[in-house]
């Protein structure tokens, strides 16, 4: 049978008010009068964002303590749980649209949404172009660094205070909710787009890239790095003939590496940019760019520089687009390329400020 909840709140103080010992028992973490959870209800039943009691001040009453009161109170805090947990995965589900929350939130969310889409946002997508990427909740300390830099394109706040957000990262989007005093956590990840490429990455391992493969296309790409300052880091990824994909880049140790369909490349690929592509040329093949590799793996240091870590990507990306004539840059075609993220640089990027 339940017990009823034993409440001492006194005052050692004759001047200090019974309720401000009340709220200062629930906001201590330490043992005192209130069990874990007992203090745990009734910081439920008094949320900031749902019950103005607080404002009472002196005049402030604690709530009855009998076995019927606090079950009563259990039982309205798990309705209010389940509705909770309902949103979230109905935010979670790619039926959620940010133009049209549904029933299960405040209305106005549905009325007044497009006010807390982004500027320059991608704009709605709908739920048949969405494709849900559980393996990517995996690369969840990745995806944080890259939401640190980010502004959602979808921001609310429920009645309770659980904050719902919609972040949008290259090709992907990134659906969060975050509880009072909380860490924000990610419910979600989504490719955009109608046709998503997915690579079948388990039959391309197995099958061994030839030195003889041609290549078809050569992408340049630049990332964020996280680090203090955080800075910015370029590599070079080749498509074959036989669907595979290489990926190479010059390290911030020196080595030059080398690797051919890695798992995580669609998802490492939505977080950067693209600088250029272009199609290869005929007679470009693997093993040209393998010796390539290695002849700079050879020649590299112990150490190099952001700068020299984008040299070897523009060498790389020139050798297989067939540019022999001379070693360009995608910075300097693209002069108004400069993500927010991404660091002044010593010559390539033009300020913006």
């Amino acid at each position: 049978a339940p017990t009823q909840v034993v409440l001492k709140v006194t005052s050692p103080n004759a001047n200090l008010s019974i309720g401000s010992a009340f709220w200062s028992e629930l906001s201590n973490t330490s043992e005192s009068a209130l069990a874990e959870e007992d203090k745990s209800l009734f910081r439920q039943v008094f949320n900031p964002y749902l019950s103005d009691r607080r404002a009472e001040g002196e005049l402030f009453a604690p709530p009855p303590t009998s076995s019927s009161h606090i079950q009563s109170l259990r039982r309205l805090v798990k309705e209010e749980e389940r509705m909770q947990q309902k949103r979230k995965e109905h935010f979670a589900s790619s039926a959620f649209l940010m133009e049209d929350a549904g029933p299960l939130f405040p209305s106005s969310w549905t009325s007044s949404v497009q006010a807390s889409v982004a500027v320059g946002s991608q704009g709605p997508v709908q739920g048949g172009n969405l494709t849900l990427r559980p393996e990517f909740k995996t690369l969840a300390g990745t995806l944080r660094g890259a939401l640190e830099a980010a502004t959602p394109v979808f921001d609310r706040v429920a009645e309770d205070g659980l904050q719902f957000r919609i972040y949008r990262l290259g090709s992907l989007e990134v659906r969060t909710t975050q509880e009072q005093a909380a860490e924000e956590v990610i419910d979600a990840v989504y490719s955009i787009g109608s046709t998503p490429v997915l690579h079948c990455f388990g039959q391309l391992k197995r099958q061994s890239v030839a030195e003889q493969d041609q290549l078809t296309k050569v992408t340049e790409y630049v990332e964020r790095v996280q680090g203090t300052p955080p800075s910015r880091g370029s590599y070079v990824v080749f498509e074959t003939e036989k669907g595979h994909s290489i990926i190479t880049e010059k390290l911030r140790d020196g080595a030059v590496v080398w690797k051919e369909n890695p798992a995580d490349l669609e998802f490492r690929n939505s977080l950067a940019k693209v600088v250029r592509s272009t199609r290869c040329p005929a007679g470009i093949t693997v093993g040209d760019m393998q010796t390539h590799q290695i002849t700079q793996n050879i020649c590299g240091n112990d150490s190099t520089t952001v700068a020299a870590c984008e040299r070897y990507a523009e060498l790389t990306y020139c050798k297989a687009a067939g540019e022999v004539s001379e070693v360009t840059s995608g910075f300097h075609r693209r002069s108004a390329f400069s993500p927010t993220w991404m660091p002044s640089s010593r010559r390539r990027v033009p300020s913006r400020r």
